[in-house]
């Protein structure tokens, strides 16, 4: 086996590897576009960003299609909260800002 050939070789997975990462990312931009609709729905309804047990159903969810997909708890865990984490904070900004605007029309 050639340098040159390895290069390909691994040229190719790569590539395949940023078409799949391209994917990942546009998945969790449409997670974040319906989040953004619950963050409108949680103002308007006045609940609470964080909703325990939903949080708890979620994280569950993620590790056990992990597992059947043979990835580690671990990682369904911590990628579940890394995602959860910002979800809240973008959908808290968002109430915060709609919480705002409605107390500016009261004021007018």
């Amino acid at each position: 086996m050639t340098e040159e050939t390895w290069a390909s070789g691994i040229g190719a997975y790569r590539a395949e590897i940023d078409g799949i990462d391209e994917k990942v990312i546009e998945a969790i931009a449409l997670r974040f576009a319906a989040a953004r609709k619950i963050a409108e729905l949680k103002g308007k309804w006045a609940k609470p960003v964080v909703q325990i047990e939903r949080a708890r159903q979620v994280e569950q969810s993620y590790i056990e299609l992990g597992s059947h997909l043979s990835l580690s708890k671990e990682f369904m865990s911590r990628l579940y909260h890394l995602i959860h984490e910002e979800t809240c904070r973008v959908e808290a900004d968002i109430v915060r800002l709609q919480q705002a605007s409605e107390d500016d029309a009261e004021i007018d």
